[in-house]
């Protein structure tokens, strides 16, 4: 194979484990939504868990909650690993190529310049295009081996993260179906939920309490006086009676002219 198949083979190597880290990410995402809903779900169940249900089957749960998370976190711990801390190697911008390829033909000139001034030292010619093919040849190659090893890595610790998960559905799976066959859930419709309101209760203490007193009264003969409240303020007396006002009599006479 020459070197301009292997250039073609690098090259279409290079973007191929690019797409493979997208795909790598995308695996590493849903894993991690899968631990997110596991534990919304575990979290719902420890928070609706019905403490006065059979102790065996309450014991049964937690111990079975408590090993899921402990098998989820090494989950997590291999994602982690597969989702950050890994460096890919890209290919130098347009840019740069550009620039390198500008530096060439400059030094071409130079090295032109020397062996005309210096014949008698006459130096080897610059070949801007092969030196061009070389520089991205070795970096495709580079950039390619690189990024083969890291998405290999990568799929190793995502796969071991996938593998510790199946572990952690086992006692999840036993968690759940004791949750459900026992009937762990305190909002359960099965069971009668207590609603007690505070402020209801402590009125309905008050009157019960001046019940009793009233009737313990009414048993004695005694008569209750209502207590008054210090912050008591009593109403204003009654205004004092006044007499009618006189009425007044307005002159509807006409009032006669003079000459009369």
């Amino acid at each position: 194979m020459n070197k301009e198949r292997l250039f073609e083979l690098y090259e279409k190597l290079y973007f191929h484990e690019m797409e493979v880290r997208e795909r790598i990410t995308g695996r590493v995402q849903i894993t991690f939504a899968l631990v997110a809903t596991g534990y919304t779900i575990l979290s719902y169940m420890l928070r609706m868990l019905d403490y006065t249900a059979l102790r065996s089957a309450i014991m049964v749960f937690a111990i079975s909650a408590s090993l899921t998370f402990l098998l989820s976190f090494v989950c997590l711990y291999f994602l982690v690993r597969a989702f950050w801390g890994n460096t890919y190697k890209g290919m130098p911008s347009p840019i740069k190529t550009d620039e390198y390829r500008e530096k060439l033909i400059a030094h071409k000139k130079e090295i032109e310049d020397y062996n005309s001034s210096y014949p008698s030292n006459r130096q080897p010619e610059v070949d801007v295009d092969s030196l061009v093919a070389d520089h991205l040849y070795q970096k495709f190659r580079d950039c390619s081996a690189h990024n083969t090893e890291v998405n290999d890595r990568r799929s190793q610790q995502l796969h071991r993260a996938f593998k510790w998960l199946l572990f952690a559905s086992i006692p999840m799976l036993v968690a759940s179906v004791t949750y459900i066959a026992h009937d762990l859930d305190v909002s359960s419709p099965r069971k009668e939920t207590p609603i007690v309101d505070l402020s209801v209760a402590t009125e309905l203490n008050g009157i019960k309490t001046k019940l009793e007193a009233l009737n313990l009264s009414l048993k004695q003969g005694v008569k209750i006086v209502p207590e008054v409240e210090d912050n008591y303020v009593p109403p204003p007396p009654p205004p004092p009676q006044e007499p009618d006002a006189r009425p007044l009599v307005e002159d509807n006479y006409p009032t006669p002219n003079a000459g009369e």
